[in-house]
């Protein structure tokens, strides 16, 4: 997809030969060689021999530890069989990495302390972490974060998966053709670090006190690149909630929602966007599943979180500007926010975690949210069941008059999955930041029987930062050379049967805005003209520029139509202008670059309108000296 990122060389030994003579005959060896020191963390490197053409170094420093294996959501389940387990050097098309099996994998320790394995890996942001045994810190079988990884963290001990011992770390494995993969494809286009560095947004964990007074809690804040805090229009917002045994950081790091944001903003797929996580196991020290209660965590997001982050950012204060998500057990927590706040968020997202609504729950929704918009997006991974249940609440909205998709990507229950569904729920739902779209000129009056061209204009409202790209194309044709290219130039075919054409403008960020231009097609008229047209001077030498006047005038002047309409074509040297007529005539420049010495005759075609008819004849010989 994008060029590999973060892809770090490996360091190499470099031999060093030499010798001294100290004295007649007296030879002295060079000292041995020294290895320069590995390169800590998850180093990326390209590798033919891979079956994914990449293959990451793990190498994690411990000179204590006495065992350290390197664990992740890294084995492979295959789309087609869906519980066949694989090991990554066993990956082929088809097969993705997946939680649910805890992928183990021994480390070696050099004399040095270096713990390091190799293991060839697949596109995509994929989540590991290290197990560790050191008795002098008391860990045994000790998850951590990889020490050298960049990504922020909550400060000490303060977050629920280091508590927990469950904490998740991620490394960005750019896209090789030989994976021949478009989902993987288009996962490396989100999920890599983007390759400008202007692009990429910031993240920090800000402390906070739950609703519940408890303190030591942080909340994840990104800010896209070049967040201004002065911002006339206030940043729509995301707030993002995690499953079971999940904490601020999992949308952060495993779920990779800032990489995916940086990359979708800077291709202008949705306008810059704040987005807030949270821990919602904040019951005392409680580390089990009672720990994320349902009604405190809805309560405390808009009761507590809202107002602590509308105070301190410019993020949006309506619902048309809030979204909220969440996976697993996030996802269901959103039944308690909609059900208790409904005129709160404009956007739900439920990735892998359905909200559990009755009938009355529905409609009381319905009932406050009236005619604005509310949509509702659910999806899963297709190793984690069907979506029957999406799609029956999905249902239930629609039939209420509400948006809902449902949607499944090739994953398990895990943060790789959160990641893709989060991917397709922001750049294809989320606000897109287009407002609207027109064509101009909106109408255009042409006759049949010409091969015209005529040049239209997409004009596009959009919130900063927000692409007005269009896509272009011709409805109602009945000639199939009769098309319109990238930039809006339609070409109409002389044999062009159709009466009216629709030209479209369509906003490649939001597909669902889109404006239109009617072209009505007509008869020419029989009335005749006389098209007279001269040149100056009549020869000229090489490289000169002729000027050639042309007027158009009826053979009988209709006092309904005193000026003749349409357009001209002119043929000189092998080139044809086609020009507008202005009042009945035109100017039109010849230039001679390129062409040998010699005589040249001058077309002129007439095209016609709804009163005159079409006409065509040489009109003057030009020479060329």
């Amino acid at each position: 997809m994008r060029r590999a990122i973060g892809v770090r060389p490996l360091r190499r030994v470099i031999s060093l030969l030499a010798s001294m003579s100290l004295g007649i005959g007296v030879v002295v060896a060079a000292p041995a060689a020294v290895a320069a020191a590995p390169v800590e963390g998850a180093t990326v490197r390209a590798d033919n021999g891979s079956p994914t053409g990449y293959t990451v170094d793990f190498v994690y420093r411990n000179p204590n530890a006495t065992q350290v294996r390197l664990a992740g959501d890294l084995t492979l389940l295959d789309v087609n069989t869906g519980n066949t387990r694989y090991q990554p050097e066993a990956w082929q098309t088809g097969r993705y990495h997946a939680g649910g099996t805890e992928f183990l994998r021994d480390m070696t320790k050099d004399p040095n302390g270096y713990w390091s394995v190799s293991v060839p890996l697949h596109a995509g942001s994929l989540s590991y972490w290290y197990r560790v045994w050191d008795p002098t810190q008391g860990w045994a079988n000790k998850r951590i974060w990889d020490p050298a990884s960049t990504n922020p963290r909550p400060p000490g001990e303060s977050s629920f998966r280091v508590r927990n011992n469950d904490v998740l770390d991620a490394v960005y494995v750019p896209y090789a053709d030989k994976q021949n993969d478009p989902v993987l494809k288009e996962r490396a286009a989100y999920e890599l670090p983007a390759a400008d560095p202007a692009h990429r947004g910031t993240v920090q964990y800000v402390p906070y006190t739950t609703i519940l007074g408890d303190s030591g809690h942080h909340l994840g804040v990104y800010l896209p690149a070049g967040y201004d805090a002065n911002r006339a229009e206030p940043y729509k917002v995301a707030y993002l909630a995690h499953g079971i045994f999940g904490d601020e950081t999992d949308f952060m790091v495993p779920a990779n929602v800032p990489n995916i944001l940086d990359n979708m903003t800077a291709k202008g797929e949705i306008e810059p966007t704040v987005v807030v996580t949270m821990g919602n196991h904040f019951t005392g020290t409680s580390l089990g599943f009672a720990s994320y209660n349902q009604t405190n965590a809805a309560n405390n997001l808009v009761q507590t979180i809202l107002p602590f982050i509308e105070d301190r950012y410019n993020v949006s204060t309506e619902r048309a500007g809030r979204a909220y998500a969440g996976f697993s057990y996030g996802g269901m927590t959103g039944a308690h926010v909609i059900r208790g706040y409904p005129t709160t968020f404009a956007f739900y997202g439920h990735f892998s975690g359905n909200p559990s609504l009755t009938a009355q729950d529905y409609d009381n929704v319905a009932a406050a949210v009236g005619d604005d918009d509310l949509f509702v997006f659910l999806g899963n991974g297709v190793f984690e069941g069907n979506l029957n249940a999406q799609n029956t609440i999905a249902n239930n909205f629609r039939a209420r008059g509400y948006a809902a998709v449902t949607t499944q990507v090739p994953g398990a229950h895990d943060g790789m999955t959160a990641s893709q569904l989060f991917t397709i729920f922001a750049r294809d739902h989320l606000w897109t930041g287009v407002d609207s779209v027109s064509v101009s000129p909106a109408t255009e009056e042409l006759t049949k029987g010409w091969n015209w061209r005529k040049q239209f204009t997409a004009n596009v409202s959009t919130n900063q930062g927000v692409s007005p790209a269009v896509t272009w194309s011709v409805e109602g044709a009945a000639s199939a050379a009769t098309t319109i290219s990238a930039d809006g130039l339609l070409s109409v075919a002389a044999n062009e049967t159709a009466s009216t054409l629709t030209v479209v403008a369509t906003s490649v960020v939001d597909p669902t805005k889109s404006g239109s231009a009617t072209v009505s097609l007509t008869a020419p008229g029989t009335t005749r003209v006389v098209v007279k047209a001269k040149a100056a001077p009549a020869s000229i030498a090489r490289g000169g520029t002729f000027s050639l006047t042309v007027d158009l005038r009826a053979q009988t002047q209709h006092k309904k139509a005193p000026t003749v309409t349409g357009e001209i074509a002119v043929t000189f040297g092998g080139t044809t202008q086609v020009v507008a007529l202005t009042n009945s005539s035109a100017v039109v420049d010849l230039p001679t670059s390129g062409l040998p010495a010699g005589g040249y005759p001058v077309h002129v075609a007439y095209s016609g309108d709804p009163t005159y008819a079409p006409t065509a004849a040489v009109h003057q010989q030009l020479r060329v000296r």
